[in-house]
């Protein structure tokens, strides 16, 4: 009889154990309309992508939410498996495994209309009084270039400021920056802003896995490139990403050397 229970026990804990091998966690945070805590399908672009890639391949997908820099944090240490979506720099590949490209963000200065906003070069940019936020990848390209923006900790704030016209410019991805403005801006405050068409930056848009388990990660990128495959050729992933044409879909160069 003993002999039985302790089979049996063994075989709870097999199968246990390989269903947790199958359950991905992603510590994320809010980033509408690609990531949001909210029950509004059109504000977690990106979490739709990642679940459905995922779950075409019969894995479970399980998001926590928390500022941003825990979430890199979390994922970082290896408490999650990774956290999504991020662009590529060289800084992050010392401490995260990148998977294949899941969107291509686009970023361009929003301005306000009394500004005369235009720019050529970075060094342009110095003629005007422009906003930032915090541990952005925009952000630190501007403090790179020798600028001195003002620097916020939300982008709420910036887009604030820029109908008051207490910043000149702004940047931000343009879907972001069109849905901040949306959502928080009253329609008179909307039409003081004008949008840029150069991009400061246009890259892709990627999940980092945690390198503290690089075999597991190894493992779950590739189960998210087969996801993804399968999405794209079913036209779902298309029907996600192109809801009311929000972003761009992936570029083919697909994992940053």
């Amino acid at each position: 009889m003993k002999k039985i229970a302790v089979a049996l026990c063994c075989v709870l804990v097999g199968l246990s154990a390989n269903a947790d091998t199958k359950t991905v966690r992603f510590a994320i945070g809010e980033w509408a309309p690609y990531t949001s805590s909210s029950n509004n399908p059109r504000e977690k672009i990106s979490e739709r992508i990642v679940i459905r890639a995922y779950e075409s391949q019969g894995y479970e997908v399980i998001l926590s939410y928390y500022p941003w820099s825990r979430s890199l944090r979390l994922a970082k240490q290896g408490t999650y498996d990774g956290t999504f979506p991020w662009m590529f720099n060289s800084e992050r590949k010392q401490s995260f495994y990148f998977s294949d490209a899941m969107f291509t963000q686009k970023v361009v200065f929003f301005s306000h209309g009394d500004a005369s906003f235009s720019w050529k070069k970075l060094n342009d940019l110095k003629n005007f009084h422009i906003g930032a936020t915090q541990d952005y990848q925009a952000t630190n390209l501007l403090l790179n270039a020798g600028l001195k923006p003002t620097i916020e900790n939300t982008e709420e704030s910036n887009f604030e400021k820029l109908a008051k016209h207490r910043i000149d410019a702004y940047p931000t991805g343009l879907i972001r920056g069109k849905y901040l403005i949306d959502k928080y801006l009253s329609k008179e405050e909307a039409r003081v802003i004008r949008i840029g068409d150069k991009p400061l930056v246009e890259d892709s848009m990627y999940i980092m896995f945690t390198q503290k388990d690089m075999q597991r990660s190894s493992t779950l990128s590739e189960v998210f490139s087969k996801g993804l495959k399968v999405l794209i050729e079913s036209g779902e992933y298309q029907a996600i990403v192109f809801d009311s044409n929000r972003i761009t879909s992936p570029d083919k160069k697909g994992v940053p050397q």
